[in-house]
């Protein structure tokens, strides 16, 4: 990170990350770790997340530069009351990740998480910035074979929330929409929340990834059901087959951009579509192929396509640009620099 930048917070404060211990969360610690600030990370269970103290994190966790705090389940009333304490800046990127039929037991607590950190934020005065990890998923359906569109400010996939919200009896294709239904909730509650609270003391902004690939820090990362990757890399064709083609942002482009919109003086209620590159399997199986040449991969899929959705990421890589510790950087890290990072991990077992 370039230290002519003026920051909207110094170096040495407190960063609150929700859901730390998930793929992207554990990036966004890091990086903040690596540029001075200290991180506040909270977990459900802090048994069930050492590593987050050990490894890549250990030399941070010596100084008290990172701590683990335990938190209530999301739809707890004030479940971040006391975790905000003292913090200049929040990266909320917790959700329910339970894949349930229930609209009830996903989106309710996610956007009910979104109201309990707001709220938590507006009664601390320290907090300066607020950050909501959204989805692209909350914009576009992302639906294969047909024209997207362009994606805009006021671009919702209200549809995956209409059918979430269809009613009961409940089954899976409630099960399946109930995510993406719930980024959406939660984005609207954010923005809805910003246009209804005039003076804020803090800025919010929202950054929406697509798929994420990359190292990870856990092998947890490794063995989660959105490491796209991985399945490739095992021919897990279940998973496969239901998602020919996607987008895929590298995970340190992603936290990048979440400390960039911390720290960027410039950035105030942005919408930044973070979403990397355009892919599908026959193009991730090929640079598979070309990264393990002694390795078996499954054939490649006939007549696959890109996805048709157009979405301007012109700020997400500006902020790139401006906020890398690489100089020269000029674009997102390419795909197969990233699926060399998510393959040469120590936690992939070949």
């Amino acid at each position: 990170m370039p230290s002519s930048l003026t920051k909207s917070i110094p170096p040495g404060s407190w960063i609150l990350v929700t859901g730390a211990s998930g793929f992207l969360a554990s990036h966004v610690c890091l990086q903040f770790l690596k540029r001075g600030f200290k991180v506040r990370a909270t977990v459900r269970d802090p048994t069930q997340s050492p590593w987050l103290l050990e490894g890549t994190f250990k030399q941070y966790a010596s100084t008290g530069a990172i701590e683990l705090v335990s938190v209530p389940p999301l739809g707890v009333n004030g479940a971040y009351d006391s975790a905000i304490k003292g913090v200049s800046a929040v990266v909320h990127t917790a959700y329910v990740t339970n894949i349930v039929p229930d609209p009830n037991e996903v989106i309710t607590p996610t956007v009910a998480g979104v109201r309990s950190i707001l709220n938590a934020a507006m009664r601390e005065p320290s907090v300066k910035e607020v950050i909501f990890t959204s989805s692209a998923l909350a914009a576009s359906p992302l639906t294969q074979g047909i024209d997207n569109g362009a994606i805009g400010r006021d671009s919702w996939n209200d549809a995956v929330l209409e059918a979430a919200w269809a009613p009961p009896p409940y089954g899976m294709a409630h099960a399946m929409a109930n995510c993406p239904a719930s980024k959406v909730a939660a984005e609207k509650k954010v923005w809805s929340f910003v246009e209804n609270h005039h003076g804020l003391h803090f800025n919010v902004n929202v950054v929406s990834p697509a798929g994420l690939t990359g190292e990870p820090l856990s092998k947890k990362h490794v063995e989660g059901p959105a490491n796209w990757v991985v399945h490739a890399y095992r021919g897990n064709k279940a998973v496969m087959d239901s998602m020919p083609a996607s987008i895929y942002g590298d995970v340190k482009d992603v936290a990048l951009i979440h400390v960039a919109a911390v720290l960027d003086l410039e950035v105030k209620n942005a919408r930044l579509q973070s979403w990397g590159h355009s892919s599908h399997w026959n193009e991730i199986l090929s640079i598979l192929r070309r990264l393990r040449p002694g390795k078996e991969f499954v054939d490649d899929y006939p007549d696959l396509h890109h996805l048709k959705v157009l979405a301007d990421q012109t700020e997400s890589v500006e902020l790139l640009k401006r906020w890398s510790d690489q100089p020269g950087k000029q674009e997102w890290i390419s795909l197969e620099e990233s699926i060399l990072g998510s393959i040469n991990s120590r936690f992939l077992d070949e």
